[in-house]
Order: structure tokens, then C-alpha cells, then sequence
């Protein structure tokens, strides 16, 4: 006989493939940057920001790498539950599905000691880095549940465990994160939820420019590998790993990319 039997097409365990993806925070810095970088591996992806232009835009980019259909503008602010509601509901019309979400939005805030940082600035980035995590969670993860599972990442930060004198509220809201991140998996592992949160280390981003000078941007960048500090698309690996399936089986940790 000729031939064989014919095999039946195998699909790698890190294809994201029409994936559908949420990225919260996606307006510029590691949100952009991710998920270009997912929809340029083939995932469908959300692009949520707080603001219409900037969501559009990204979307654009994402439209004119990969072609139509590959993502989905949504505007919110994931501080606000009725919003985030919203734009969970919008992502269920239009395709029905979550494959994996990305709690990426937060700021970054730094020298402010404890006794010159007031109540509302505390709380404002709790709501900002912390409370956001957890509401886009709590509409999302009933989405990704009833299609099977999922993977949520929250992007934590070194400072959640080696927090710096002026860091308060941001690293209590990153260490809430690495928290509220192991929890969901205790809770949602059994119905096909994988969490994994994730310190990038320093990375070059608006946000990082804004709060950190460059002495010390040179001091870290000297530790670094290569003598560089982060940049945005080096988180696009990991969590393209951790939104197919050879990332299935790591859940409920904490990954720290640089000590």
C-alpha cells in the first residue's frame, strides 16, 4: 500500500492560536506591548483601556500586523465594577469566550514615606493596582469557566516581596495581588482556572521613567543580563507560555523574572 494512514493534524502545546485574550492596562508600556505580541502568535485579543482613542489604536496595529478580526477595542475603567461589567459582557457578545486574561493595568508609585502619604493616595492606588485585579476577575473568571477554564496572570512586581523605603502602597498592593492570585487558584483550579502572578523586574516603560531616575535605572541595569533593564516585549514569552497548554500545569505561584 501506498502511504498510510492518514495522521491527524497535532497541535504544539505552546500555540496560542486563536486564543481570545484580555489585556487590561493595553494603552502603552508591558499592556501594549503584550498583547501586540499575543495577536502576533496568533491569539484573538481584548484590548481594554480606559480610553477609546488609545484602544482603538492598538487594536489598529494589531488589525493592520495580523488582519481583521484579530482584535477587540474596549473601553473601561477597572476600577469601576459597573464598567468592568460592561466590558466583560461586550467580550462574551462578540466572541462568546475567554481563553486567558492578563490583569496588567496599575500604576507605579514610589517615594512617598508612610508619614507624608496620606488615607486617599494610599487607597487610590490600592484601587488602581489591587482592587482592579480583583474585579476584573470576579466578571471574568465566570466567562473563561463556562468555556472550559483559563489562565489569568497578574502582573505583580519585585516590590511585592522586596518592597523599598517610599513603596508602601505600591508594594502592599502588589503583594494583595501575589495573594488574591494564589486564592483564585485554590478556588477556581477545580473548574479549569490557572492563575500565575508575575514580576517582570525593572522595565523600560512610561510609567517606570516617570518614578525612576536614571542613576538608578544604570544601577539595576548593571545587575541585569546584557547590562539592560527590561523591556516591555520580553514579557511576551512568558505569557504566551503560560496562556497555552504546555503552561497548564503551573498554578497559584509567583514568578520572578529578575532577583
Amino acid at each position: 500500500m501506498i502511504g498510510g494512514p492518514s495522521v491527524a493534524a497535532v497541535t504544539h502545546p505552546l500555540d496560542i492560536s486563536d486564543r481570545i485574550v484580555m489585556v487590561t492596562g493595553a494603552a502603552r508600556g508591558i499592556g501594549r506591548a503584550v498583547a501586540v505580541g499575543l495577536a502576533d502568535l496568533g491569539a484573538r485579543v481584548v484590548v481594554l483601556t480606559r480610553n477609546a482613542a488609545t484602544a482603538e489604536e492598538v487594536a489598529g496595529e494589531i488589525t493592520r500586523r495580523r488582519g481583521a478580526g484579530r482584535a477587540l477595542a474596549v473601553v473601561a475603567d477597572v476600577t469601576d465594577e459597573e464598567q468592568v461589567a460592561a466590558a466583560v459582557a461586550r467580550v462574551d457578545a462578540h466572541w462568546g469566550r475567554l481563553d486567558g486574561l492578563i490583569n496588567n493595568a496599575g500604576a507605579m508609585v514610589t517615594g512617598r514615606p508612610v508619614l507624608d502619604m496620606d488615607a486617599a493616595e494610599f487607597r487610590s492606588l490600592l484601587e488602581t493596582n489591587l482592587v482592579s485585579a480583583f474585579l476584573v476577575t470576579r466578571h471574568a473568571a465566570p466567562l473563561m469557566i463556562r468555556g472550559g477554564g483559563g489562565r489569568i496572570v497578574y502582573m505583580s512586581s519585585k516590590g511585592a516581596v522586596q518592597s523599598l523605603a517610599g513603596a508602601s502602597a505600591y508594594g502592599a498592593s502588589k503583594a494583595g495581588m501575589n495573594i488574591l492570585s494564589n486564592v483564585v487558584h485554590q478556588e477556581l483550579a477545580d473548574q479549569g482556572i490557572r492563575t500565575v502572578a508575575v514580576a517582570p523586574g525593572l522595565t523600560d516603560t512610561p510609567g517606570m521613567r516617570e518614578v525612576a531616575g536614571a542613576d538608578h535605572i544604570a544601577r539595576v541595569a548593571a545587575t541585569y543580563p546584557g547590562g539592560r533593564v527590561g523591556q516591555p516585549e520580553d514579557l511576551v514569552g512568558l505569557c504566551a507560555y503560560l496562556c497555552s497548554d504546555a503552561g497548564t500545569h503551573l498554578s497559584g505561584t509567583f514568578v520572578m523574572m529578575r532577583p
